[in-house]
């Protein structure tokens, strides 16, 4: 299997970018691939007229599975559990349970989580975003004590088992990594803490490290 990732990032992108959430789940799930590097634009092959083949919007990831080609991190996640046969329940009511905090993540807090993320990289050059910050976080306090009380009594998003869910939720709440916000869930930041200490994320950041040409590190 070919996944498509980054190889160049400008700094402040380090440690943020949705390949590794592509290449944990590969990692975890025990499938032999290939990492296919690129550049990240305006003039790098992240923007070349053939990746559009490969990647409709020219986002990175980007799974090829001898011929079968798949975009959005979420999807790709869910199609190497499904795959695999790990990450996943193999009883369909725990599958939706996958599915559903899976797309709590990317639906519930993304959007509020990145520009966040995006408000702090920029700074005072971006007052209109600074200025919504706070509307961001409050909005972020409907889901985050849920979450937090949730993983108080229980290892894992969804219940006693290791799942892609967590992988996407982990990603995600890594945006928010280096503010203030994640201190007032302890539960949700231990869980972050815990499964970034699995096997499979620390290969494949330092792997992420090593392909960028970046101090170890960087991009914790």
């Amino acid at each position: 299997m070919k996944v498509y990732v980054f190889k160049s990032l400008p700094p402040f992108l380090w440690g943020y970018t949705r390949d590794l959430r592509a290449m944990w789940a590969l990692e975890e799930c025990g499938i032999a691939y290939e990492a296919v590097g690129l550049d990240c634009g305006p003039k790098g092959l992240q923007d070349e007229v053939e990746f559009g083949v490969v990647s409709p919007f020219r986002q990175v990831p980007a799974i090829d599975d001898d011929g079968y080609v798949l975009t959005e991190s979420g999807a790709i996640l869910l199609y190497l559990a499904e795959k695999s046969g790990k990450l996943i329940p193999s009883d369909l009511k725990g599958r939706a349970q996958v599915y559903r905090w899976t797309i709590t993540s990317l639906n519930n807090i993304e959007p509020f989580s990145l520009p966040i993320l995006f408000a702090d990289l920029q700074g005072d050059s971006n007052p209109h975003l600074q200025a919504l910050r706070p509307w961001h976080v409050e909005i972020l306090d409907r889901f985050l004590p849920t979450i937090d009380q949730m993983l108080q009594a229980q290892p894992f998003i969804t219940g006693a088992d290791f799942t892609v869910a967590d992988i996407i939720l982990t990603c995600v709440l890594r945006e928010l990594r280096k503010t203030e916000i994640l201190a007032r869930y302890p539960n949700v930041e231990d869980h972050r803490r815990r499964c970034e200490e699995r096997p499979a994320f620390v290969k494949v950041l330092n792997a992420y490290e090593d392909r960028l040409g970046i101090p170890r590190g960087s991009a914790r």
